[in-house]
């Protein structure tokens, strides 16, 4: 099993509970173990202008063979019509990789 790590945004006009929802309904579906939120500034290109906007970075934790069903679900559920969807492997502990696994739905 590989543990990964998957980055999105959500848009700063998000309140707090709104984005404990989104974290709790992904949780909920058993294909993250963990999701780490806070408070960025991203300055990226969008329709020919340069923005600078507020936004809530959210690091999702879960295994590699789960990484479409994040995909989809970020989709259906993002309020942007491009969302980051942006993954990589990481190392992690014997023991942090068996609880990613325990908590997770089987592929």
């Amino acid at each position: 099993m590989s543990v990964i790590k998957v980055v999105t945004t959500l848009p700063n006009s998000l309140k707090e509970f709104e984005v404990g929802e989104w974290s709790y309904a992904l949780l909920s579906e058993k294909i993250v173990g963990c999701i780490q939120i806070e408070k960025i500034k991203s300055i990226f290109s969008w329709e020919g202008k340069i923005n600078s906007v507020e936004e809530w970075k959210m690091t999702l934790t879960t295994k590699l063979s789960l990484i479409d069903q994040i995909i989809e679900a970020i989709h259906a559920t993002h309020p942007y019509d491009v969302p980051q969807i942006v993954w990589h492997t990481v190392n992690t502990s014997q023991n942090y990789e068996d609880w990613i696994n325990e908590v997770t739905m089987d592929e």
